[in-house]
């Protein structure tokens, strides 16, 4: 559902949209009763999961006379992400992770109710005077007096909440300058350089080795299960300064022959 726009001769102009998205017969890879196929697992048409937000956008031209003219034009999406179904039966405790990222794998996961690529992690305890984590101390989540995979929780997730585009042309006679900025808010990262490379006993293992920055944030040895920290589901929201372009148009310099001047950048920086 949209609708377009356009004021003072399209100066100013855009759009607002509102969508809902609905998928379905995702694959997932599921558990069969035993003795009814070749395998006890199976891939199957079986996942559903919808996206729904608002898509706003603005052009607008602020100035526009002989000798110069400028165009702005921003955009902004926010989706939120939530998987309806995984499995033939709904089961409200089937939790599927994914394997690959992290020291010890399934730092990863998908669940109903919850976005894709939410973070499966313990929820790390910190020292209250000094404000740094505490190795190897979780909460019991279910207060069994136990730390093991049944106090994992599901937390934040690698998908932004919030898009944005920004980009701008200025020409002013035989100049010209572009460029687009880019935004993501909402989104985290898990960071597998510091879980590696941020460990006290790696430092003098047996050489002066390379290690993150990290390392005097937490003083972590490397003790238990320090991978699966929450700790390490870090803010990944950003702004990026795209590419910049910088133009001259010199003109005809012979007969049928014109020139133009050009210098760009790309990933100009990233903030």
């Amino acid at each position: 559902l949209g609708i377009d726009y356009g004021f003072f001769n399209n100066r100013l102009s855009g759009s607002i949209e509102f969508y809902y998205k609905k998928t379905t017969d995702l694959l997932n890879q599921i558990t069969q009763p035993a003795f009814t196929n070749f395998a006890n697992t199976i891939v199957a048409n079986v996942g559903s999961m919808e996206n729904k937000g608002v898509e706003f956008t603005v052009n607008i031209t602020p100035i526009k006379t002989r000798n110069l003219t400028c165009d702005i034009s921003f955009n902004a999406t926010y989706n939120k992400n939530k998987i309806t179904k995984l499995t033939i039966n709904n089961d409200p405790n089937y939790i599927n992770q994914i394997a690959g990222i992290g020291g010890n794998g399934g730092i990863i996961a998908n669940a109903v109710g919850y976005e894709r690529g939410t973070f499966y992690v313990f929820k790390q305890i910190y020292d209250k005077t000094t404000g740094k984590p505490i190795e190897n101390l979780y909460e019991d989540e279910n207060r069994d007096g136990i730390i093991n995979t049944s106090d994992l929780i599901l937390f934040k997730s690698s998908i932004p909440k919030w898009f944005f585009g920004f980009n701008s042309n200025i020409n002013y006679k035989e100049w010209s300058l572009a460029f687009t900025f880019r935004a993501n808010l909402g989104n985290y990262v898990y960071n597998n350089v510091a879980t590696n490379g941020a460990i006290s006993k790696f430092l003098f293992s047996s050489f002066l080795a390379n290690q993150s920055s990290d390392v005097l944030n937490t003083g972590f040895q490397g003790v238990g299960n320090y991978y699966q920290s929450n700790y390490y589901v870090q803010n990944a929201s950003f702004l990026k300064l795209d590419n910049i372009n910088i133009g001259y148009n010199v003109g005809e310099i012979s007969k049928n022959v014109n020139l133009r001047l050009n210098a760009s950048a790309q990933n100009v920086f990233t903030i």
